[in-house]
């Protein structure tokens, strides 16, 4: 996590200092509502008070209105231009805006107006990593870690590279050298059990990540991948972890999936579609899971409305931009499918239901609620067992006895199926099913 606010100092002795001093508690115990309301008063009476602006920042941050707090920062920046932790900030919400290159920008900015900012270096890491830059990367996360040696965030971050590109000693010597340094860092217990597991080492594994959920008892990602390493099949994964993963995958998300680990599943889609109706008009088309809007740059051409929805917000964002969509909705599969109108003539899913586990439901709603008959084509991650399981790599897989026995249940009829190769993991190909119901 990006480092917003770690550091707030008391400059200007214009407001009284009990006020300021109320509003920094307000502020680090969570009173965001409070502190809201106190950093707008002194603001308006000393409206060149930066640190009254920068606690209004943070909270806006921290209550999800992220444009307001924006904006707020630029204005701490406009009062003191030479303020490196403004800087700092503004580089921390253009990133969770997925304005990376600005985002950077500010973090060599903070930089070169106050090169020992930890914070600063550490955050630059954050964006190079994402951006797959590994080797810059590590010389942030070092440097972030020169500067403040206790600073265990950093240590977390260089032992992720370390994983990444295949270092795992050394990863595991940074995750046991954060959990030292800040024994209650749950997410470094949830990467030291990573790093265990490809080690082989199952019991200890195991042991990291319970740490890691007693620790968070929210920590939906160690929990999820807790039960996938003891073979616990839940029904579904967390919200917050899916949502979570598909934030951090959308930066370079179309180059790794169809560059580096052979995705062409949507192409495969499209060619099962064109077989099966060879006039290639489909009509109004609901994108399930749409990301990128990999499937939509394929299939757009032959739809009269295409429709998308997805749990990332900045996935979202990326499908957005290629101008594919006539509409896109930021909601889970089954909200939207529960409440919205449905009047399609396709329902398509590209790789999505690999971490949606049970599928009755969606079967049920489309069948129950979409006002056309139509036809709902899908990949799934394939298994020769009976039903459906969470594997050890988090994902699920489904048989084509499940699948099955959905269409049994709620009356479709399968037209199409075949396994084909649906990505590489590991130098290898994973095998995938393909799907098309008619309903």
């Amino acid at each position: 996590m990006s480092n917003f606010m770690k550091k707030i100092h008391v400059n200007s002795l214009e407001p009284p200092q009990e006020q300021l001093k109320s509003l920094l508690e307000y502020f680090q115990s969570g009173r965001y509502g409070d502190a809201e309301k106190l950093s707008l008063s002194i603001t308006k009476e000393f409206p060149k008070h930066q640190f009254a602006w920068k606690i209004l920042a943070a909270v806006l941050k921290q209550i999800g209105r992220i444009n307001e707090s924006l904006n707020v920062i630029k204005k701490t920046i406009q009062l003191n231009p030479q303020d490196s932790t403004n800087y700092n900030n503004l580089g921390v919400i253009l990133q969770e805006l997925n304005r990376v290159d600005e985002a950077q920008t500010c973090f060599y900015k903070a930089i070169k107006l106050q090169p020992e900012y930890a914070e600063a270096h550490y955050n630059l890491g954050l964006i190079q990593h994402a951006l797959i830059n590994y080797e810059e990367a590590q010389k942030s996360y070092k440097q972030a870690i020169e500067l403040k040696h206790d600073y265990a965030e950093a240590y977390n971050g260089l032992g992720n590279i370390q994983k990444e590109i295949g270092r795992s000693e050394e990863a595991e010597a940074s995750f046991r050298k954060a959990i030292t340094l800040k024994p209650d860092y749950a997410e470094a217990y949830k990467s030291l059990g990573s790093i265990q597991i490809k080690f082989g080492k199952l019991e200890e594994g195991v042991s990291s990540y319970k740490k890691a959920i007693k620790l968070k008892p929210d920590f939906g990602e160690a929990k999820h991948l807790l039960a996938a390493l003891i073979g616990q099949t839940t029904k579904s994964p967390p919200r917050k972890y899916v949502e979570d993963l598909f934030n951090s995958f959308a930066i370079n998300f179309d180059y790794t999936l169809v560059n580096k680990l052979e995705y062409k599943i949507p192409n495969k889609i499209v060619k099962i579609i064109i077989a099966e109706n060879p006039n290639i008009k489909l009509g109004s088309v609901l994108d399930l899971g749409c990301g990128t809007g990999l499937i939509g740059d394929e299939i757009k051409k032959y739809c009269s409305n295409l429709e998308g929805i997805d749990l990332s917000k900045l996935m979202l964002k990326k499908a957005s931009a290629k101008n594919i969509y006539d509409k896109l909705e930021h909601k889970d599969i089954l909200e939207y499918l529960s409440t919205e109108e449905l009047n399609f003539n396709y329902f398509i899913s590209s790789d999505v239901f690999i971490y949606v586990g049970e599928l009755s439901e969606v079967f049920r709603l489309i069948k129950s609620r979409n006002k056309l008959k139509g036809k709902f084509i899908f990949s799934t991650e394939h298994t020769n067992k009976d039903g459906f399981f969470l594997e050890k790599s988090g994902r699920y897989s489904h048989s084509k006895k499940y699948i099955e026995s959905l269409c049994d249940k709620f009356d479709y009829k399968l037209s199409h199926f075949e396994t084909t190769n649906l990505r590489k993991e590991k130098d290898k190909f994973i095998m995938g099913g393909l799907y098309l119901l008619d309903f």
